[in-house]
């Protein structure tokens, strides 16, 4: 037998490969001389449908940002005397920060007190007037009633009289009488009408006075109103600048951490506007995480979501937190929605300015049976997942639900005791022998497994 040569060797040789892979799905292929051989199986990775939790999410960096910041600045200009405390430092509300000295303000303040004092002396002047006229007041009337009871006895002995009279006058007609006895009862008869004319005039004197005193009175009481009033705001411009002295000690509006000190002792501090925060305390036992939502995302987000966030100085460790608040509308310059977190701070682990990603989830189905997305065969509208049973691959018609980018929700199509071909099931032949090995093991690097 003669020796093949070399170019028609490798003829051979490569009908036979193109032979066995034109085989296709079948186990087994015709060699040349009529003998079949065995086509080698395709080792893929399987896995078995997990239940797990399916989320979808919206993944955007962030920043951490204190829940409170509060720049404090100087209400009114005043030299610093003293500064208490300095940036790290931890403080209580109403603890006492720095002290400004402001000696105008002192003097005001001693020249105010002092006015006080004048208004409140002028109102007891007012108010003893008011007593004084009262007095007056009684008098005039008791003089009015003395008068008015002197009249009625005048006007009593002016009726004797003129009885008397009429009597001595009749006698003296009869001449029972003498003429000087009329003339004497006539005099007396007169005395009595002056007398009476007199009393009439001093009840009109005496009104007169009654009505004086009462005018008197109500002045009085009237410049006692008017002096109480200059007590009041007296003592309100003592208020005034009591609390514009309040204002040279600086105190912290909250528990809280010092995050910037600008003064230093003697410095002159401009009120604000114009000047530059003496301190600022920022509240770190509550941060919240800021997140810009793109605007096609934007309505996705629900109310009270559940956040996922991961910060790079933490190691990558998540830590949960709910949508707190949105902006509702968009920002019109950067198209995006403002989204706050409110993030608990009690071990002070987390620091305002950290940089962070956040995962907001949009929705959710907890304990339900998946596959990695990686499995899936997508062919137009159908999916199918690729089965191994007794060693060949079988395509298997499924129903998703919620893709995460990671895994997928089966809905129908699998009972979860399946070998599911994890990767590359697309080009397995139906029937095409497989050989399982064991799955590589990959590390997570998502927020979806959290």
């Amino acid at each position: 037998m003669s020796p093949l040569k070399p170019t028609r060797l490798f003829a051979t040789v490569g009908l036979a490969s193109l032979t066995l892979t034109l085989a296709g799905c079948d186990a087994t292929a015709p060699a040349q001389d009529g003998r079949t051989v065995a086509k080698a199986a395709t080792r893929v990775e399987v896995a078995r449908p997990a239940r797990a939790t399916v989320r979808r999410t919206v993944e955007q960096p962030g920043q951490i940002e204190a829940a409170e910041v509060a720049p404090l600045h100087a209400k009114v200009a005043g030299f610093v005397e003293k500064w208490l405390v300095d940036i790290g430092a931890r403080v209580k509300k109403g603890q006492e920060l720095a002290v400004l000295a402001v000696p105008e303000l002192d003097a005001e303040a001693a020249e105010k007190q002092a006015a006080v004092e004048e208004a409140a002396a002028k109102h007891a002047l007012a108010k003893a007037s008011i007593e004084v006229a009262e007095a007056d007041l009684a008098a005039a009337r008791a003089k009015l009633e003395e008068v008015r009871s002197g009249i009625k006895r005048a006007e009593a002995d002016l009726a004797r009289w003129q009885a008397e009279a009429k009597r001595v006058e009749q006698l003296f007609t009869e001449r029972a009488l003498t003429g000087s006895l009329l003339d004497e009862t006539r005099s007396k008869l007169h005395v009595s009408e002056a007398a009476r004319e007199e009393l009439t005039a001093q009840v009109l004197t005496a009104e007169a006075g009654v009505k004086q005193a009462l005018a008197l009175r109500d002045r009085s009481r009237a410049s006692a109103t008017v002096a109480e009033a200059a007590v009041k705001v007296a003592a309100l411009d003592v208020r005034r600048v009591d609390a514009l002295r309040g204002y040279a000690r600086i105190v912290a509006p909250f528990d809280g951490v010092v995050t910037r000190r600008t003064i230093e002792v003697g410095q002159l501090t401009d009120p604000a506007p114009k000047g530059e925060p003496l301190f600022v305390v920022s509240r770190v036992d509550l941060l919240k995480l800021v997140v810009g939502v793109p605007e096609m995302a934007a309505a996705a987000v629900p109310p009270r979501a559940r956040v996922l966030v991961r910060l790079q100085a933490l190691g990558g460790t998540p830590v949960e937190g709910t949508v707190s608040r949105t902006a509702v509308a968009l920002d019109t310059h950067s198209r995006t929605l403002r989204v706050e977190v409110d993030l608990p701070n009690l071990d002070g682990r987390l620091r305002p300015g950290l940089f962070a990603n956040a995962a907001i989830v949009v929705e959710e189905h907890p304990d339900v049976l998946t596959v990695p997305t990686s499995a899936l065969v997508r062919d137009g509208t159908k999916t199918a997942c690729v089965v191994v049973t007794n060693g060949k691959a079988n395509r298997v018609p499924v129903t998703l639900g919620l893709d995460d980018g990671t895994r997928a929700e089966i809905l129908a199509g699998m009972k979860g005791d399946e070998l599911v071909v994890q990767a590359g099931a697309g080009a397995l032949a139906e029937g095409q022998a497989v050989e399982v090995v064991e799955p590589s093991k990959k590390k997570a690097g998502s927020f979806r497994g959290a």
